[in-house]
């Protein structure tokens, strides 16, 4: 008894110094999955309020020569998100920072424009599709280009330039030159264009001074109907 006594008190002595490993341990893992966390929440909600929305004008038939109007079913935006992802998930798998939370930012700040403004809906959807999926695949060539080059020998650059000083020349200026640049590509150039282009969709168009999240098809939709409901 006195020993179960003695293991009840040093257990109780070390539960602290447990609980707080444990919330290191969930810091240190959200510090390292939390970008890819963060932008597959940002998939799943443009696939379940954006996607379904933006394909609905292009799945509906109208009906010709006395046949009925049909909905077919498409899924082409949510295969596209879908790809989109997958390939985002897995080209910055094991990149440090800042690389995966720049990828993270630029799925928040689309997913937040696409839920809050309805301006250009589907092309606003495409260009940040598209803006990510630019992003995603720099990233690929990047990781693949400096992959590929890490693992070349003096010799097997001197086999492909034809000399040894040429291939001595070329690793001292054009790799380092060429990781340069893809380093403010990654790092500053593609975020920045991606965001100015969501900056230029959002004023596009004057918003409405009513409400400013209404659509363009909202707002059409309304003054048609008070220009139906007024008398001749």
């Amino acid at each position: 008894m006195p020993d179960l006594n003695i293991l009840l008190v040093n257990f109780l002595a070390s539960l602290p110094t447990y609980l707080l490993n444990g919330v290191l341990a969930v810091l240190y893992w959200l510090g390292d999955s939390g970008a890819a966390l963060a932008s597959i929440v940002c998939a799943c909600l443009i696939l379940r309020f954006v996607d379904a929305r933006a394909q609905a004008p292009s799945a509906f038939r109208p009906g010709r020569s006395g046949r009925d109007a049909q909905n077919t079913t498409l899924y082409t935006a949510q295969v596209m998100t879908i790809l989109v992802i997958a390939l985002w998930i897995g080209g910055q798998w094991g990149m440090g920072a800042p690389v995966p939370w720049l990828g993270a930012a630029m799925w928040i700040g689309g997913t937040g424009l696409l839920l809050v403004i309805r301006l250009q809906g589907q092309t606003l959807l495409w260009n940040v599709k598209t803006g990510i999926l630019v992003y995603t695949l720099a990233v690929i060539g990047s990781r693949l280009y400096l992959a590929y080059t890490a693992q070349l020998s003096p010799d097997q650059w001197a086999a492909l330039i034809g000399s040894a000083e040429g291939a001595a020349a070329l690793i001292a200026g054009t790799r380092g030159s060429l990781t340069t640049i893809i380093l403010w590509a990654l790092l500053l150039v593609i975020p920045l264009g991606y965001f100015a282009m969501l900056t230029q969709q959002v004023l596009a168009n004057p918003m409405s001074l009513v409400n400013p999240l209404t659509g363009a098809g909202e707002l059409i939709k309304r003054y048609r109907t008070r220009g139906s409901g007024r008398q001749p």
